[in-house]
């Protein structure tokens, strides 16, 4: 589930760069000029969340931003922190602004933004902002017309004496009022939904934001095909596990997991329920294209 937040974020990030620039550094004056693929990293062992190249008071910098639904419990976040700053300045030799955006009302709560030391003439400073939504006004962003800060403002604090319900809706009817194309929109809506879904629950979410609304949503669709994939792979293989040895066939489940058609994988569900032996399925299965059923 937390990895439904981290892909809805990361969408917005490549949508929406300006505006979320904008906000987390709290500077109009913010040019996006690029994004920084950090994956094949090798000093660290994990990919930061969102690097990218901008331009700020006509200086390049490097922005990054890490997107924690939740505390981090393995490691500290000043840690990884240390460890994200310490390779951007390395590989970029330029000004690395570092933020975490705390996306649960109860997170970063003990963060400290940081981690420094100093001792016999040795010393480290490492800063980073935290950023922690319920702490931000949200009407105040509601009211700075930037599409990209939509889909977060449920999580915001709301206007004194504002019940949440009320507050959520003005947020869709805010959403549904920018100057959008119907696509984009979707998106912002869908996006509502997923990170609403936090803390609000589910029934209040469907009746507020209905699912036609969203249909439109490339977040959306991705995220049904997704859901559609694993439930038509959940029932082949409950097929084939019903039909045949369980060791044979988790021999076959790395490769059909590794199948992100949907349309494919339909035709191997049927090829399951239909098939006599294991063997006549795994043909079917290392086939190169779909199988074609006339």
């Amino acid at each position: 589930m937390a990895q439904d937040y981290d892909n809805m974020g990361k969408s917005l990030w490549t949508d929406h760069a300006a505006d979320l620039s904008r906000f987390v550094l709290d500077e109009d004056d913010v040019e996006v000029l690029e994004d920084l693929d950090t994956e094949q990293q090798t000093v660290i062992a994990r990919q930061t969340d969102i690097t990218k190249l901008v331009r700020v008071n006509n200086n390049k910098a490097i922005l990054h931003v890490e997107l924690q639904l939740r505390d981090s419990t393995d490691t500290p976040m000043w840690a990884r922190n240390a460890q994200y700053q310490g390779y951007l300045v390395g590989e970029y030799q330029m000004p690395v602004y570092s933020n975490v955006i705390y996306f649960h009302p109860r997170a970063g709560r003990n963060d400290p933004g940081g981690y420094t030391y100093s001792w016999n003439g040795y010393e480290h400073t490492n800063r980073y902002k935290v950023i922690r939504l319920i702490e931000i006004e949200g009407q105040a962003i509601l009211e700075r017309q930037a599409p990209g800060l939509l889909p977060f403002t449920p999580l915001m604090q709301p206007p004194p004496g504002r019940d949440l319900e009320r507050w959520i809706q003005e947020c869709v009817d805010a959403t549904r009022a920018a100057s959008v194309d119907q696509i984009t929109q979707a998106d912002l809506l869908h996006g509502i939904s997923v990170f609403s879904g936090i803390v609000y629950n589910a029934e209040l979410l469907d009746r507020l934001i209905p699912e036609e609304l969203m249909l439109e949503s490339k977040t959306y669709q991705r995220q049904m095909e997704k859901a559609a994939r694993e439930t038509t792979l959940k029932n082949t293989l409950t097929v084939l596990n019903r039909k045949f040895p369980t060791e044979a066939v988790n021999a076959l489940t790395p490769e059909m997991q590794n199948i992100d058609d949907l349309q494919r994988l339909e035709q191997l569900l049927i090829a399951a329920a239909e098939a006599r032996n294991l063997d006549t399925f795994t043909q079917m299965l290392h086939e190169s294209e779909p199988v074609d059923r006339q």
